[in-house]
């Protein structure tokens, strides 16, 4: 049986070595990856930003967790859904931002640090700098002054904003027995 099969064996590597290279030949094949090879190469490098020394780039993107108060804070602008259109294949809201005259946003596009994420049934969701917001029609969001009210630039700390205060009638407990000088 084996002198059967003997001469089938270099006739089979032959073969397997002919379909192997034609294989890799019809891989590599230029016009194959041409499409990807443009599409790479039309994407453009993010701007990386002069670094305040007027140096080389800094490569960091925006931070992933925004300042709210301080000098250097982040806010939200503010933000008023005038309308909404939904059609197949389309939906846009009409937005008023930080007091501008309205514009149409369609979903995905940006504008003013705002961007449509989705368009429901009278609301949009807006993705803003500090978080996601879902915004009815004839609403605002709170903007810049909920974020800063009351804050002083060059000492963040020192007016109190009116969320901290207690509220009216509120009385405070008497101090305690042990503390000197404060009771009796």
């Amino acid at each position: 049986m084996l002198d059967f099969r003997a001469p089938l064996i270099p006739i089979c590597a032959a073969a397997g070595l002919v379909l192997g290279a034609t294989a890799w030949l019809a891989a590599g094949r230029q016009d194959l990856l041409a499409p990807a090879q443009q599409r790479l190469t039309d994407l453009r490098p993010s701007e990386g930003r002069r670094s305040l020394e007027g140096g080389a780039p800094s490569l960091l993107g925006a931070p992933l967790f925004p300042l709210s108060i301080g000098p250097n804070a982040v806010r939200d602008p503010a933000v008023s859904v005038l309308g909404v259109s939904r059609m197949p294949g389309r939906a846009a809201a009409l937005v008023a931002i930080d007091g501008k005259p309205p514009a149409w946003l369609a979903r995905g596009e940006s504008r003013d640090g705002v961007v449509l994420r989705e368009v429901g049934s009278g609301r949009a969701t807006l993705d803003l700098p500090l978080g996601v917001r879902t915004v009815r029609i004839g609403e605002t969001t709170p903007g810049a002054g909920a974020a800063t009210a009351g804050l002083d630039p060059a000492s963040p700390m020192s007016t109190p904003v009116a969320s901290d205060m207690p509220p009216p009638g509120f009385k405070s407990p008497p101090p305690p027995a042990s503390a000197p000088g404060l009771g009796g």
